[in-house]
Parts: structure tokens; C-alpha cells; sequence
């Protein structure tokens, strides 16, 4: 039976969405744009099977990567990447559920266990330890086993303690090491890959307590590590633990600033210096006295501070000079610090800040050589809930008296909630009237102010945490090991044998750069599909 004009319209228009979906796919690692289409089980049955395809022919790359680059998004959980996401696709006017960041297009996903060797629910310190040292330790101490004890300056303990990082064994094999964060360069996940410290906070010389004089401060770690040629680059803010209180930090000591001028090195500290890197041998670029502005708020002009993917390609520029390749860490900081506000708008811009990053770093690096991973060090108390229909702001709130979906004021009457909620933090306060002992009614509220903070269940200074397991995304060579369910740890032990780091004990990949002779995934598939579709419906 031969098929009306309007069906006969509605199929070539999802023959015409599926050589879009594929074409995407093969051009870049985003997602396509939204297609107005039914989606009937037709359309889902040829989105799984094309899924499907784009899957069994993912290239795998088999030999070692001279370069790794390491993504933090810091607190960056599994609840961040689906709020984002659908964030991104709102910002795009479409209905958001249907996007993706791009990592999540990756060919390879994991899981990785964030506990710390004393604490259930982990702080960064201790999870950036595990992911660049291979090594899980206590809450609070950079670069350390468990042998130290945190907050404890004994030098003894310190020294034995002391463990290697990534930068180390990049350095050891002649490969240029950088780091880049949107933090402060001396805070917890920066400061792992290059610091020994019983406590994440001695960041400055004027921060160690009086009888621990004999431990060093993190700024101080970060020079010498210059000095050494363990670190090669470092990007982000913090400037005043590394400049005198003369010069307009709070060091008692010598700056470290002219320092490290001292020793050849170069200073940037605005976006037009950044443009201007002559990409010296040493670089370092301090942007702001403590963390980056938010990405939302920063100054666009050369006078102001660079955004994470600008940073981003400056290192790039800069460390593949190296003729071994390099070893690059960059970290979306400032995700963390929103959620800790309960500031849901302000992560997600984050974490978008992130993804333009992690873009320009696969626009200049390729595939069959770089190791790209983007993973976050631990998860925040933070989820999405109410039923919210489909399209529905992310930032937005639920209010379906039908099913019972609702909080309610002093006199009974239903109010909305917030969709994205907290378990704890100062978003209580935000929302709730102590006095009148109910919720205040946001249903007037400005929920896309940058200032909006989400509901939350009680009230902290700060939101705390989350314990569950975070999610990693790997492409290039070795990407394949990024697979199942992991001790944070493992991700610096894949790094290392991916990039043939500690040869003498994890051995090194050897074989051809791909196990595909196919290339191109989905050809014959998708030509197959359409003809499908054409013979169904002539």
C-alpha cells in the first residue's frame, strides 16, 4: 500500500536527520543539531543501530602516545555532565536532553572509586595525589603516602612519604611538563603535580603555622620544580603566594616572582602578555591575586584574565616545542567553587569553559599520538529531580500539583521547587524563611541570575562533596584502558604505561597505530540505511 504525501514527507525528512546524524559524526565529535522529527520507534530503532555502528568502528589506537593531556573538571560529577549538557543544548534553543559535551562522544568511558585512604567522601588533595601519583593517600596532603600525617610538619615522615607524580616521569623522559587551572596554580589539584605537603593549605610561606617552618610551602615547591625542569609551564591565579608583601602579596620571604626571572624564566600576567608568549623555555602566567574570575564575569579584553581554552593553547604552543612531546594537565577549577555556593548556573558555565578547552586541544593535537583524558577528582551533593517535562530549564524549577510534585507554604498551598537541589550548603538559606518556618516562593525569581543559588536540604557555609564514583573519557593511543570500574589511582598507571613513562616496571605499548582497517565508521551502513528507507516508502 502506497503511503500518503504527509508520510512520505516525514519519512525523507528522517532519512534527511540520519545523513546529518552521520555526517556529524564523521566531521567532528559533537552532536548534530535538533531535527524536527517524530520520534516514533522508527527513529530511535536507526538512532541505536547507527550508535551501534559508530561504535564496533571506533578507531582504537594500539601504539604509545608521545603526548597526554590530563582534564580535571574539578567536582565535575556525573550529575554536572547531564545538567550541563542540557544546559549547552538550551543555550542552543533546543530542548537540551538530546546534547552532548564533547568527551562524551570519546570512544572510551570509566568509572573511578574517589575515597581517600581516611575518608569516605574525598577532598581534592587527596584525589589529585591518586589520579597523577598512582598513589591514594589522606584528605588534605599533596604528593604524599599515608605515611605522613596531615597537618603535620615532620620532615622525617615527609621525605619518606614523598611520592612521584606524572610531571616527574614525564620530566624523566625528556618530555615538557605544563600545568593550567583556572584555581589558584598552588591549590589542591595543580599543586599534586608537583608538590610534597602534609597540608593542601601552606600555599604561601606567611600560611605555615609557627613549628612547621621546616615544611615548605607549595609556591616555593612550584619554583624549584622550574628550577629542576620538572615543570616547564604553569598557567592559572594565586599570584600573591608568590610575590612579596612589598610587591603586593602576602610572602614573608624573597618573591618568587623575580625568582624565577632570575632564572631565565618568562612572566605573564594579563591576556595581550599571554598572546605576546615568546614561548621561553620556562613560563610562568599568574592572572589573578587568588582563583581566575568566573568565566561569565572575566574581562574579554587584553587588559583582562584568559579564558581555560585560551590558556590551554598558549601550553599546547609552548610545550610541543618538545621534540619527546609533553605531558599537560589542565584543570576547570572554579566548577568546584560554584557548587560549593550552590550556584548550579555557574558550574555549568564551568564546565562549558572546560569543554571549549578540551575542543582546542583536539584541534591541535592528533589522534594517533595524543592522549587526551577528561575526568573530574570527586562529584558534589548535588542532583536533578521532579519530573520535569522534557525541555523543561535546567535552572528552572517543577511545580506539577497534578502528581503531587511540589513544596508547599504556611497555608498549604503548593509552590515550586528548584529541578537542580542540593543535600546541603547555603542555597537553605537562600530559599528558606526561618521565621515563617516555610520555603519562600521562588516562582517570581530569577532563576538565570548568576547569582541564583538552588534549593538546598539544610544549611552549610559551603555545600559539601559527593562520594559516588566519577566518570573519565579517553581518546588516542591506550584510550581503550579507560574501562570499567577503577581505583582512582589506576588513571596515573594508565598514563604512565600509555606514554611509556615507567617502561622498567608497566613495560611499554607496542603495535600498529590502529586495529580497525576501517577508518570510516558507518559507510556502508549508512548507505545501506537510506536505501532502506527509500525502497520502504517509494
Amino acid at each position: 500500500m502506497r503511503m500518503d504525501d504527509t508520510s512520505k514527507l516525514r519519512h525523507f525528512n528522517l532519512i534527511v536527520c540520519f545523513v546529518i546524524i552521520y555526517l556529524g559524526n564523521f566531521l567532528a565529535l559533537g552532536r548534530p543539531q535538533e531535527t524536527s522529527i517524530q520520534e516514533d520507534a522508527q527513529y530511535w530503532e536507526m538512532l541505536g543501530k547507527e550508535d551501534l555502528q559508530k561504535t564496533l568502528n571506533a578507531k582504537r589506537y594500539e601504539g604509545a602516545a608521545k603526548n597526554i593531556i590530563f582534564f580535571v573538571g574539578d567536582g565535575m560529577g556525573i550529575a554536572t555532565h547531564t545538567m550541563a549538557r542540557i544546559y549547552k543544548g538550551q543555550k542552543k534553543h533546543k530542548s537540551g536532553e538530546e546534547e552532548s559535551l564533547v568527551w562524551e562522544n570519546f570512544p572510551s568511558t570509566g568509572l573511578m572509586k574517589t575515597y581517600n585512604t581516611d575518608r569516605q567522601v574525598s577532598d581534592s588533595a587527596g584525589t589529585a595525589t591518586a589520579m597523577f601519583t598512582g598513589v591514594k593517600t589522606r584528605f588534605g596532603m599533596l604528593g604524599l603516602d599515608n605515611r605522613a600525617m596531615y597537618n603535620v610538619c615532620d620532615t622525617g615522615a615527609v621525605e619518606r612519604a614523598t611520592v612521584q607524580s606524572m610531571a616527574d616521569w614525564g620530566a624523566e623522559n625528556e618530555k615538557d611538563v605544563g600545568v593550567v587551572t583556572t584555581a589558584r596554580i598552588t591549590h589542591a589539584t595543580p599543586g599534586a603535580m608537583y608538590a610534597h605537603t602534609p597540608m593542601r593549605d601552606w600555599e604561601s610561606d606567611s600560611d605555615i603555622p609557627e613549628g612547621s617552618g621546616a615544611c615548605e610551602d607549595i609556591a616555593s615547591q612550584l619554583i624549584k620544580s622550574f628550577s629542576s625542569g620538572k615543570i616547564k609551564l604553569a598557567f592559572g591565579g594565586g599570584k600573591r603566594a608568590f610575590r612579596t608583601v612589598a610587591n603586593g602579596g602576602n610572602r614573608s620571604g624573597e618573591d618568587l616572582v623575580d625568582k624565577l626571572k632570575e632564572m631565565g624564566g618568562s612572566y605573564v600576567e594579563t591576556t595581550g602578555e599571554l598572546k605576546l608568549l615568546d614561548h621561553s623555555d620556562k613560563v610562568l602566567g599568574l592572572f589573578s591575586d587568588s582563583h581566575m574570575d568566573w568565566e561569565v564575569d572575566r574581562s574579554q579584553e587584553d587588559s583582562g584574565q584568559p579564558s581555560l581554552a585560551e590558556m590551554t593553547r598558549q601550553a599546547i604552543n609552548r610545550l610541543k616545542k618538545s621534540e619527546k612531546g609533553f605531558v599537560l594537565m589542565v584543570e576547570g577549577g572554579r566548577i568546584d567553587h560554584a557548587h560549593h555556593q550552590n550556584k548550579a548556573k555557574m558550574a555549568m558555565e564551568e564546565t562549558l569553559g572546560l569543554e571549549k578547552a578540551v575542543e582546542t586541544a583536539l584541534e591541535m593535537t592528533a589522534r594517533d599520538d595524543t592522549l587526551i583524558i577528561v575526568t573530574a577528582d570527586h562529584s558534589h551533593a548535588v542532583t536533578i529531580s521532579g519530573y520535569p517535562e522534557r525541555g523543561n530549564p535546567i535552572l528552572g524549577f517543577v511545580k506539577d500539583i497534578e502528581n503531587n510534585n511540589f513544596v508547599t507554604d504556611q497555608n498549604g498551598q503548593p509552590q515550586p521547587f528548584t529541578t537542580i537541589g542540593y543535600a546541603n550548603g547555603p542555597g537553605f538559606d537562600f530559599h528558606f524563611n526561618r521565621t515563617a518556618g516555610f520555603w519562600n516562593n521562588i516562582e517570581n525569581e530569577n532563576f538565570m541570575s548568576n547569582s541564583f543559588q538552588q534549593m538546598a536540604t539544610f544549611s552549610l557555609p559551603d555545600e559539601t562533596h559527593g562520594g559516588e564514583d566519577v566518570s573519565a573519557y579517553a581518546i588516542g593511543p591506550q584510550a581503550h584502558l579507560v574501562n570499567g570500574v577503577h581505583e582512582q589511582s589506576y588513571l596515573a598507571h594508565l598514563v604512565a604505561y600509555a606514554g611509556c613513562l615507567k617502561s622498567d616496571t608497566l613495560g611499554c605499548p607496542v603495535g600498529s597505530a590502529s586495529s580497525s582497517d576501517n577508518n570510516q565508521p558507518g559507510h556502508t551502513f549508512m548507505i545501506m540505511s537510506v536505501l532502506f528507507y527509500v525502497a520502504r516508502y517509494q
